[in-house]
């Protein structure tokens, strides 16, 4: 999911659990993975099918289809098919007997991830549970979610390998879970025999999406059907191992080091870091998603670590699959006579104090709004929106449409939300409209892309992160991209597929206010939102800023308020 598949949350309260929570907390992720785990002692014999597609049309040509189907007796006794448009085997476990027939030399990771995650979300559940025991735990509204790190790489360069699980409060069941070579986000969940099975499972990066369409009992199967035939099958089955970077390494045969390109912006020292998974022979045949402290240098480190080749893996003796992290460090420098740019977190905060009050001189305001938009019923209905600051710490932001109210305040350390009406969504909206930077303690420096771009005749600097197409499409699920012109004022902002400008610019204590921000759909105007009042707050009662039975906790949002 983007990237990737787990949710990414923004802020939230976080806390390390004292020993008794710490037990309770294994408890609760012990049921839960339990609840939804088929291949377990006790679980009722099944027969699955599941068909698996690219979950996002970006990625539709990935290669990434297929299909999983399972006759399942009891762990140490089941017949599993997969295939793929590139890869397809029969493996028939019975016992101590591991039997295989394969057509294609390499067994796709995200293939063979995903066929254990329809029956197996947690698959090193021990590990897991020890981990949860010192873990870092996020209680979010509905959730509560559960990260930590370990360390990798090797002896010169220091990385770690992040893993992470989530249960939802009020169910106890399983949302999302992941760590190195196995993970994925669990949805639609139905009963089967005292089971809750996730009929919906998306694993990995590019994202793939497995719906179970068959789940029944295990009618009774043909004589000799979990028999494993020695030679009808391969000699050689398939297998593919874990490894640290250092064992990996070992196996490294001598390459030219990777010459790092001169970069405008961005950190010149760091590391790129990727998952990559080599084949029997020792080619690398899979890498995932690329991490770095300078994303320009994204291109030049996957083009190294593609270029690896290995002694093959044995085990046993036997050629294996092998699956490991690989840090690659970088080092470069600024090109000559070429513009440079500084981060997008100096953008952001300048875009913020020179254009919006709230952030600008620190001057107590009001600011009123009117808008239009089509709610639920299907009429155009006028809206509107009004936003009361005294300070950083005590601010009331409001807004009205239809039968639907939306406020979310702050006073003091606490912070409020509250939502009412079908409409709600398009008040958040609207909020997010006329604040849209994102807060710089939610992403990571190295997402954001920085270039020169032309906006309506204005010179601008484009900070952009998430996909954009080679002819300059953004994705409308994941691009997010923020315009600034030479004084830093934001122009134009694009996220989740909307488009919002900032036009007719007005002094105010400092501030640069847009009186109108036209927002546009597929380039065509959706709504107008036009300022009809700000000037300086008077004085305003403590209590403005409560709403009793309301508290909050900021998540799931990267705006500031």
């Amino acid at each position: 999911m983007s990237g990737q598949w787990w949710i990414t949350v923004f802020a939230a309260m976080t806390v390390w659990p004292s020993l008794g929570q710490a037990e309770n907390l294994v408890k609760d992720v012990k049921k839960a993975v339990e609840r939804s785990t088929l291949d377990q002692s006790g679980t009722k014999p099944f027969h699955l099918k599941a068909s698996l597609a690219p979950s996002f049309e970006r990625d539709k040509d990935s290669g990434q289809s297929g299909e999983v189907e399972i006759w399942w007796a009891s762990s140490s006794q089941w017949k599993r098919e997969v295939r793929s448009p590139e890869f397809h085997q029969i493996e028939i476990v019975d016992g101590t007997h591991d039997w295989q027939k394969n057509e294609g030399d390499y067994f796709p990771e995200w293939l063979r991830e995903t066929a254990v995650e329809l029956i197996k979300p947690v698959p090193p559940l021990d590990q897991v549970l020890e981990q949860v025991k010192t873990a870092e735990v996020r209680r979010i509204g509905p959730m509560t979610n559960i990260n930590w790190t370990t360390t990798s790489g090797t002896a010169d360069v220091k990385n770690i390998l992040r893993s992470w699980v989530a249960v939802q409060n009020s169910t106890g069941l399983l949302l999302y879970a992941g760590g190195f070579g196995w993970g994925g986000e669990f949805k639609d969940y139905g009963g089967f025999h005292g089971r809750m099975i996730a009929r919906t499972v998306n694993v990995g990066s590019p994202q793939v999406t497995a719906k179970i369409t068959t789940l029944e009992d295990l009618r009774e199967v043909p004589a000799g059907f979990f028999d494993a035939p020695v030679k009808a099958g391969d000699p050689q089955p398939l297998q593919t191992v874990l490894l640290d970077e250092t064992s990996l390494r070992k196996n490294l045969l001598p390459m030219a080091p990777p010459v790092w390109p001169p970069v405008q912006d961005g950190p010149l020292e760091g590391n790129v870091t990727t998952i990559i998974v080599v084949d029997r022979e020792g080619k690398v045949r899979e890498i995932k998603s690329i991490m770095s402290e300078n994303s320009s240098m994204n291109d030049t480190g996957r083009q190294a670590v593609t270029a690896m080749r290995f002694k093959p893996f044995l085990l046993a003796g036997v050629p294996v699959q092998a699956m490991s992290q690989v840090t690659t460090p970088f080092k470069n420098t600024r090109p000559v006579g070429v513009e440079t740019f500084e981060s997008a977190s100096t953008y952001f905060e300048r875009g913020r104090h020179i254009g919006f009050p709230a952030a600008g001189t620190g001057a107590p305001f009001v600011l009123r709004a009117e808008f239009e938009a089509k709610g639920k019923s299907g009429t155009t209905e006028k809206g509107r929106y009004e936003d009361t600051w005294l300070s950083d710490t005590q601010w009331r932001r409001e807004a009205w449409f239809a039968n639907s109210h939306y406020v979310r305040s702050r006073n003091g350390e606490k912070t409020y939300q509250f939502a009412e009406g079908d409409d709600a969504w398009i008040l958040r909206f609207v909020l997010k409209a006329l604040e849209p930077i994102p807060a710089i303690d939610t992403f990571t420096e190295s997402d954001w892309k920085i270039k020169r771009e032309i906006v309506n005749g204005v010179r601008t600097v484009r900070v952009l992160a998430g996909y954009e197409s080679p002819e300059g499409k953004l994705d409308p699920e994941q691009a997010r991209g923020y315009w600034f012109d030479d004084k830093g004022l934001l122009v134009k902002a694009h996220f989740k597929g909307i488009e919002t400008r900032r036009l007719e610019l007005e002094d105010f204590a400092g501030a640069k206010i847009a009186r109108r921000v036209d927002v546009l759909k597929d380039g065509a105007l959706a709504m107008r939102i036009s300022v009809t009042e700000i000037s300086p707050a008077g004085a305003t009662p403590a209590k403005t800023f409560e709403i009793h039975g309301h508290e909050w906790t900021r998540a799931f949002t990267d705006e500031v308020r």
